[in-house]
């Protein structure tokens, strides 16, 4: 960390401080609601895709998918066979698998420092569960809309894939053989220690570890919480908002959009469900704010992914660029697949937001994550018969 970046940082903590010390009320307000939408979301939706994840790569797995796969992910996204369980969990499951796959994946020398960087930037996806489940039925009350949500953030991060692999490609940044590496002596006794650990232990060490990992995004959803609480309270968010207003005057912003999009900036769940309140006389406006927050995915987000991947050559500045590109392509896809294909479906339904205090309860999570996680490994074994229909 520079010394700006740290003078910045305990200067922003300090103001937080201050703010809990004052501000108690508000403050257990806010940690509350933030502990809630942990353990009765966020927690049970993604805990078995964290331990199915880490299991997957000590057991191996990841080796027989990098041979299986080669065919498919080098002339797609110019990355090696084994990303592919990387691109598929973090497309089915959500923040911030993508970001913990990529990270044991590089640590076993599967990656390079250029592969992981790219990996990592499009496959950190809201879940099918949140957009759908969450946005689509629970905060707009018509599943359209969350398919549509979800067919743009999913298209723009793809495409976004497929334009980092060719530019790699031009510049001749091409690895021939990305799953047989020059064993050296470190490889050698983690395979050989690999291959001694019982069932029980492998079991016990990918509970453990998705345990922390499930522990980490719980701390950061609840500070960002009391952040984003803190910012709205002290009238900064409505700042935002304000410029945002005259910014885009030329677009006729509304204000309660650009207060749900200011919110949406630190955290998406919190901006999102304020834009859906915001009950716009227009469906559009609304989509295409909430379609840009899902593939901005705001600073609570981008703070997990940066402190799962931290130690590995990851530039900030690229992940940032990247979510900026998504947001572009994202409010693209949803303005032409709304305007030329949904419009006269979703105004045909009658839609209006859950009230707030049932948003996190308008589905079955357990159910739902266990369904995603079911499609997810259909579509390994799809992939990898299709992988096995096209090897000579």
């Amino acid at each position: 960390m520079s010394k700006y970046s740290s003078y910045f940082f305990t200067a922003v903590i300090m103001i937080l401080t201050i703010f809990m010390l004052i501000n108690p009320r508000e403050t257990v307000a806010a940690s509350s609601f933030g502990f809630h939408l942990w353990y009765s979301t966020v927690f049970p939706a993604l805990f078995p895709f964290f331990i199915a994840a880490e299991l997957l790569v000590r057991l191996r797995f990841v080796h027989i998918l990098g041979l299986l796969f080669e065919p498919i992910m080098r002339p797609i996204f110019n990355l090696p066979g084994c990303s592919s369980l990387v691109l598929v969990m973090g497309f089915t499951s959500g923040f911030p698998v993508g970001a913990i796959l990529t990270r044991n994946l590089y640590e076993e020398q599967m990656l390079t420092a250029d592969e992981a960087e790219r990996l990592v930037s499009f496959t950190n996806n809201s879940s099918p569960l949140f957009i759908v489940g969450a946005v689509g039925v629970g905060m707009f009350g018509n599943p359209v809309v969350g398919y549509l949500l979800a067919i743009a953030h999913y298209g723009s991060n793809l495409l976004l894939g497929i334009l980092w692999g060719l530019k790699t490609r031009s510049q001749g940044m091409v690895r021939i053989s990305p799953v047989h590496h020059p064993q050296g002596s470190q490889s050698s006794i983690r395979e050989s220690h690999a291959e001694t650990d019982s069932i029980g232990k492998i079991l016990g060490n990918s509970i453990n570890n998705a345990l922390n990992n499930i522990l980490a995004v719980g701390g950061f959803i609840v500070i960002f919480s009391v952040l984003t609480r803190m910012l709205s309270y002290w009238s900064f968010i409505d700042l935002i908002a304000a410029n945002m207003v005259k910014l885009f005057s030329v677009f006729d912003l509304s204000y309660p959009l650009a207060y749900g999009f200011g919110m949406g900036i630190f955290e998406i769940t919190l901006g999102s469900q304020t834009v859906a309140a915001a009950n716009s006389p227009e469906l559009l406006p609304a989509l295409l704010i909430v379609s840009s927050i899902l593939a901005l995915s705001g600073l609570s987000i981008i703070a997990q992914v940066m402190s799962i991947v931290a130690g590995i050559p990851i530039r900030l500045s690229f992940y940032l660029l990247t979510r900026l590109m998504q947001a572009v392509l994202s409010i693209t896809i949803t303005f032409v697949v709304y305007r030329f294909f949904l419009a006269k479906t979703i105004s045909a339904m009658s839609w209006a937001s859950v009230p707030v205090y049932k948003v996190l309860y308008c589905c079955d999570v357990w159910t739902l994550s266990l369904y995603c996680m079911v499609a997810g490994f259909i579509v390994i074994l799809s992939i990898m018969g299709a992988a096995l229909y096209k090897r000579p």
